[in-house]
């Protein structure tokens, strides 16, 4: 049999894209209207913080309230202060500018969670605000929907106890809720407001622009637009939630997950894929912690404007209120870095088959460096041994690997035989990254891999480039060149139709479903993520030859509507 064949060279770039997206396809949420509020975790579970500072960037003070039902913002009291500070409501020490809630070894000063609370009601903050004037450490708080004042704060209730008599004054020492936030100005123990709305409400910050200005903040080395929510979900630490507009969202996604200076169709593309996987993401897998998204890989990276560009901010801007639908529903839009030659449907990669994300031989990655064009790795089969004993699988000696391969060349499953007679075998996402291994330095950077054994020929069918003197042992990184000149990557396995002296005939590329022993294996594959979805350095090269970001949209995701 003859192919005309093309050999791609190998070339390289790496994108800031987690290697493989680990959650399942989540159901598409029905796109009734656009989404105006998104919820983005910044700190929460293990990760959530004692005390969590903010300071004014663009605007110069906040509103403190809390964020309803409708994520709408809802303003109980204000501040000048342009650095401040919440806490949760334990007794916390202030040493050397930072805050603790167990006692430093250095000296230190203390902002107690039991305070003298005056019995008088208010029914706003202007009137509490300007009532806590008249006492020493006084301040407006908000307990259970009623403005008060308390003055002091006292590491424990007998201490306030004891201030109240000597105080003489017309009140109770108490503590509030184990929902509570004090705030404080930065770098001191002066409380400017406290905040306990129960289990129901947790505190809202909003900077206050001015006139002409768009607000935005920095918090943990990071400038955010919108506003924060602090809750304190278990009664402990600090949940923190970036209350934002879904655009200004996407403006700190857009240049973490692709590279601001590419073409601006590429960057259109990537903006429509963010939002309406933003849009489907709702009230999704993170919504016990109360918000939708977290700012990871995992989800879509994100951090806030630091990196935004004039070029990817317009790439928003112009794309603006554009989503991907189908069905009326919006898309669950997967991408990744490459796919070195082609995609993957859904259904062999993640749980359920979805029937806009279906795999394709990709034709214009080829025309770019993308950095993982092609990958290999010598893997012994000790080497497979100690590598599936350290993720927890008690297997004996691997003495055989079955691998099996979609029509279009990706990995589906890797079947493991050990020295015991006992199989281990791992689908889909898994048999992409159960040989992804940091501690002996081998990796599978996507779905798109062979293996064999180092010292075997390949089965490839006997299929030959010319002549019987030239069978192809590795037909990875080769391309055929079809009508028009197009030349579209064979990528190692899978059904091809051919031009032979007896017609055009189908053939298969394969060693798909053998098992293969051996000592030693070489795993030899190209692209970098899961194969899902739309290519990013495919949408690069697409924009660079001309097409626009909805014939880019079009091509990676089939039959969706695009508006």
């Amino acid at each position: 049999m003859k192919i005309r064949i093309a050999r791609k060279s190998a070339a390289v770039l790496m994108i800031s894209l987690l290697l493989y997206l680990v959650s399942p396809a989540l159901p598409a949420g029905a796109a009734e209207g656009p989404p105006g509020m998104v919820r983005i975790g910044l700190y929460w579970g293990d990760n959530a913080l004692s005390s969590a500072n903010l300071l004014n960037y663009v605007g110069g003070g906040y509103r403190f309230g809390y964020f309803d039902s409708n994520r709408s913002f809802v303003e109980l009291a204000s501040t000048g202060e342009k650095a401040i500070t919440m806490l949760k409501d334990w007794s916390m020490y202030l040493s050397g500018g930072k805050y603790y809630d167990s006692k430093p070894s250095s000296s230190y000063e203390t902002i107690g969670c039991y305070h003298i609370r005056l019995n008088t009601a208010y029914d706003t903050y202007a009137e509490a605000a300007a009532a806590a004037q008249s006492y020493s450490g006084g301040f407006a708080a908000y307990h259970s929907g009623k403005f008060y004042v308390c003055a002091g704060s006292y590491a424990s209730y007998d201490e306030a106890c004891a201030d109240l008599s000597a105080r003489g004054l017309d009140g109770t020492a108490m503590t509030a809720s184990q929902y509570c936030v004090t705030v404080v100005a930065t770098g001191t123990t002066k409380i400017l407001f406290q905040f306990d709305g129960g289990k129901d409400r947790s505190l809202g910050v909003m900077p206050i622009a001015g006139e002409g200005e768009k607000a935005q903040t920095w918090f943990k080395g990071y400038k955010y637009y919108g506003g924060f929510q602090y809750a304190r979900l278990t009664g402990e630490n600090l949940t923190v939630v970036n209350f934002i507009d879904i655009d200004d969202y996407i403006k700190g996604v857009l240049p973490y997950e692709m590279n601001p200076e590419w073409p601006l169709e590429a960057l259109k593309a990537q903006a429509v894929a963010a939002r309406t996987y933003t849009a489907a993401s709702l009230d999704g897998k993170h919504k016990s912690y109360g918000f939708d998204l977290c700012p990871e890989p995992d989800c879509q990276t994100y951090r806030g404007t630091n990196g935004a560009a004039e070029l990817s901010d317009r790439a928003v801007d112009e794309t603006a209120g554009i989503y991907m639908t189908y069905e009326g529903r919006y898309a669950q839009t997967y991408y990744h870095s490459s796919d070195g030659g082609a995609t993957e449907n859904c259904e062999n990669v993640f749980n359920e088959a979805i029937p806009y994300l279906r795999g394709k031989l990709d034709p214009y990655e080829r025309n770019v460096e993308t950095k993982h064009d092609s990958w290999s790795y010598t893997y012994t089969a000790k080497d497979i041994t100690g590598i599936l004993q350290l993720k927890g699988y008690k297997c004996g000696n691997i003495v055989a690997v079955t691998p099996v391969y979609t029509e279009l060349g990706n990995i589906y499953s890797l079947t493991f035989l050990d020295d015991k007679g006992v199989s281990w075998t791992f689908s889909k996402y898994s048999a992409g990254s159960i040989l992804y291994s940091q501690t002996y330095g081998k990796y599978t950077y996507s779905q798109r891999f062979t293996i064999r054994a180092e010292n075997g020929d390949a089965d490839v069918s006997s299929v030959y480039v010319n002549s019987a003197a030239n069978q192809i042992e590795d037909t990875s990184g080769l391309y055929a060149i079809g009508s028009g000149g197009i030349a579209v990557p064979i990528g190692g396995l899978g059904k091809y139709s051919v031009v032979t002296a007896s017609g055009t005939e189908t053939i298969s590329v394969s060693g798909s479903g053998k098992a293969i022993y051996a000592d030693s294996y070489v795993v030899s594959g190209s692209g970098w993520g899961h194969n899902v979805g739309m290519s990013q350095y495919g949408a690069k090269a697409m924009a660079e030859m001309g097409y626009g970001y909805a014939d880019i949209l079009n091509f990676y995701f089939t039959g969706v509507q695009i508006g």
